[in-house]
């Protein structure tokens, strides 16, 4: 069965290499579309990744999300040729919303985040500016939902690092203005949550692979307060993702430097944590995304190593609680065996039939060129046999 499979994913390989990737290239050059319906194409094309026979996950369809427009990094008018960080959440009203930054390179003043919407996850609409505070560097967009609200957060610097947080009543249509929160010198990256009790948590970071912490609110999003300063022994715990378990439990993976993913869990909704510990699994220094199920399956997914390569990227999944993990499966690869590039900053959330929506950004850099586009995936969690 095994050896089936590899022949399969090599026969799948050869027919993408030969004919999809040439076909949709050439399509992307005489099409002047960046997204949209464009994208559903790749529906039809893309060669689906084969899990591990006894993976409970199963990726079933795949869009882009967004295409550069740019390679040039040090060109002014490129505004949109490097996209990264992307979140994802499901809106009231049903839709799904990516939010991400986009600048000719990372830290370029004309930095913005830019949105898209999607009905489904699989066709993504024309993508559009989002959050700009004007002449500032604006990134890692944070996206949740809580009831009827939605809320962004990011980070920006004006004129030093912070954190802002912006919400939205209809599902996305208008926003409040940013409020600043005051926490310096400190990013987000992840996912915000909606705890079991009502509580708003949001992870947050020193950067510089820092101690990770949270922002958590007792008031429907009016005020937040910081918690925790969670790190290795050597003082690294950086972009912090968060899940709450059927348990009650609030558990943290945090990128670090030393090849490891670490862990920390609070059993008091976030205002205290315990001292980290590694988790076993081997992880290149970049972001992570953990996301807890309806039906209480925990979902990772990270780039496995080895530092400091950011591909491949993969998901794994728990039932009970983190203490073990199923077998690998491939979300996402380079395109192509060459230096330069990065899979890597993904976001994942669970659409309404229960299967999940994961997002991610794809980077080529080399001299004189920089790119990145936005990619996304629908998952399906096989359910746990009674």
């Amino acid at each position: 069965m095994k050896h089936a499979l590899a022949v399969a994913c090599i026969s799948l390989k050869s027919v993408w290499q030969a004919v999809c990737r040439p076909f949709l290239n050439q399509l992307r050059r005489l099409s002047p579309l960046r997204s949209g319906s464009f994208r559903s194409l790749h529906l039809l094309l893309l060669a689906p990744v084969l899990a591990a026979e006894d993976s409970p996950i199963r990726i079933t369809d795949r869009a882009v999300v967004f295409t550069h427009t740019a390679t040039n990094p040090k060109d002014p008018a490129n505004t949109s040729g490097y996209n990264l960080g992307p979140s994802i959440t499901v809106l009231p009203d049903g839709r799904v919303m990516a939010a991400w930054f986009s600048s000719p390179s990372e830290g370029a003043e004309s930095q913005r985040i830019v949105q898209a919407f999607s009905p489904d996850q699989g066709i993504w609409g024309e993508a559009a500016v989002l959050q700009d505070i004007v002449g500032r560097a604006d990134f890692d967009p944070a996206l949740f939902v809580a009831g009827k609200e939605t809320f962004l957060f990011f980070s920006c610097f004006d004129p030093q690092i912070d954190i802002y947080f912006r919400r939205s009543s209809d599902s996305a249509k208008t926003w409040t203005e940013p409020v600043k929160l005051n926490q310096p010198n400190h990013t987000t990256r992840s996912n915000g949550i909606q705890l079991s009790t009502g509580e708003l948590l949001v992870p947050l970071h020193t950067r510089g692979t820092k101690a990770g912490g949270v922002m958590k609110s007792r008031d429907g999003g009016k005020t937040w307060t910081r918690f925790g300063a969670v790190a290795n022994p050597e003082g690294q715990g950086g972009e912090p993702t968060i899940a709450e378990t059927k348990s009650g439990k609030i558990h943290m993976m945090l990128r670090t430097k030393d090849g490891l993913l670490w862990r920390s869990i609070s059993a008091d909704k976030g205002e205290t944590w315990s001292a980290p510990e590694k988790t076993g699994l081997t992880a290149t220094s970049s972001a992570s995304h953990l996301l807890c199920t309806r039906d209480g399956t925990l979902v990772l997914t990270y780039n496995p190593g080895p530092t400091p390569l950011r591909f491949p990227l993969i998901m794994r999944t728990s039932r009970d609680d983190g203490l073990t993990w199923s077998e690998p499966t491939l979300l996402a690869d380079r395109p192509a065996k060459v230096g330069g590039w990065s899979i890597c900053y993904p976001a994942l959330t669970e659409l309404a039939d229960g299967t999940l929506a994961a997002i991610w950004a794809q980077i080529k850099g080399s001299p004189g060129e920089l790119y990145g586009d936005i990619h996304s995936a629908r998952i399906r969690i096989a359910t746990p046999a009674k």
